[in-house]
């Protein structure tokens, strides 16, 4: 397969299946309120989102290396459709915490899938320049995901009037979203992954030791955190000042296409800036933003702080990934790529239930000075 037509293949399919996520992953939010459940409840739903994750994101690491990269995109793609499927289904809380985590387990293996896929059919030189196109793919998806979502649920109110109708368009989308990649399920990895006898745990804790992988590692948890904590509590916040379910959806979106639009530029900024240089200032505006984000009086002030908090913060995940590549060699880098995503779903697993507990005592509001807090921990020096 030439590079432009694997490239093409994944960019697409990752666009639609990170619309997919971004239509079910808000509206879990919006079903649970219908439910009635309290932030905290809804905060441990988000927290059980990413627990299968952080259980098996390593394990996923070694077995996409024997299996191929290729194979988990379509195993990803095809349980979106069946969390989708079951979330339709979803009129309790313990069955929609159920599909919540099965989604992301969905998404976790589209990600090691295709973020293996570029980190091994990539020269180094071209790392900034692929890992830039594939997350901007994921912005877009994660852009148009949410309008979609709250136009198809009917949103007029603060609550959409069918979070079902936007569930079923999930469906629909990782059906579309198979479609590029099922000519994968044949295909053989593009580098058979390392057989450590030691076992993943032992295997990640080495990565870890090499100078600069557990600050890059570190820093990429609490900027993935932040975004995904934004994705579940930016609906509570809505709800809790009577925002409209469709002002709060734009706004998520606005946090996408603010992303999509730094990683697009990225190689510009890369060519007059240093990685560590890009990162250091990227947080800082990050931190202020997320603070500001606690005392928006409107929609428009809302949106106004997340414009720049999105282009901020989507600078952190493609530079991360290229650091990570660029530290491991290639029969390493299934693994790292995993080690990378077990970090993000661990600090997704615990932070949303902390959040859940801080919004239920202190309001939502208090929640996104907490992000910015660890935001902030990314500058303590580490080796």
């Amino acid at each position: 397969m030439s590079r432009s037509q694997w490239a093409t293949k994944l960019l697409f399919s990752s666009a639609i299946t990170q619309g997919a996520i971004y239509v079910i992953r808000p509206m879990i939010t919006y079903r649970a309120l219908e439910l009635d459940a309290s932030a905290a409840t809804i905060g441990y739903i988000a927290a059980v989102y990413a627990l299968l994750p952080v259980l098996l994101a390593l394990t996923f690491g070694k077995v996409v290396g024997q299996i191929g990269e290729g194979r988990f995109v379509i195993i990803g793609t095809f349980f979106i459709g069946v969390s989708a499927l079951l979330l339709l289904a979803a009129h309790s809380l313990v069955i929609l915490a159920i599909a919540a985590a099965l989604s992301g387990l969905s998404h976790l293996a589209c990600m090691v899938g295709g973020q293996t896929m570029v980190a091994l059919k990539s020269s180094p030189d071209e790392y900034q320049e692929q890992f830039g196109r594939y997350t901007f793919s994921a912005s877009l998806g994660q852009m148009v995901g949410p309008i979609l979502a709250t136009l198809v649920a009917g949103s007029t109110g603060v609550i959409p009037k069918s979070t079902g109708a936007a569930f079923a368009l999930a469906l629909g989308l990782a059906a579309i979203a198979m479609v590029p990649v099922i000519s994968w399920r044949n295909e053989a990895p593009t580098v058979v992954g390392r057989k450590e006898e030691s076992g993943a745990l032992r295997a990640a804790g080495s990565l870890l030791k090499k100078p600069g992988m557990f600050a890059a590692i570190f820093t990429s948890l609490a900027v993935s955190s932040t975004g995904d904590i934004l994705v579940v509590f930016l609906p509570l916040y809505g709800n809790e000042h009577q925002f409209s379910a469709l002002s709060i959806g734009i706004i998520i979106s606005i946090r996408a296409a603010t992303s999509m639009a730094s990683r697009y530029f990225l190689g510009r900024l890369s060519s007059r800036f240093t990685p560590t240089q890009l990162l250091t200032s990227s947080n800082a505006i990050s931190i202020v933003m997320c603070a500001a984000m606690a005392f928006a009086p409107n929609p428009w002030i809302l949106g106004a702080i997340v414009f720049i908090a999105g282009f901020s913060l989507g600078v952190g995940q493609p530079l991360t990934m290229t650091l990570i590549s660029q530290l491991t060699q290639p029969d390493e880098r299934a693994l790292a790529v995993s080690t990378r995503l077990t970090g993000n779903r661990l600090g997704q697993f615990m932070i949303p239930a902390v959040a859940g507990l801080i919004a239920a005592s202190a309001g939502t509001s208090a929640v996104f000075v907490g992000l910015a807090i660890l935001i902030s921990t990314t500058f303590l020096p580490r080796r």
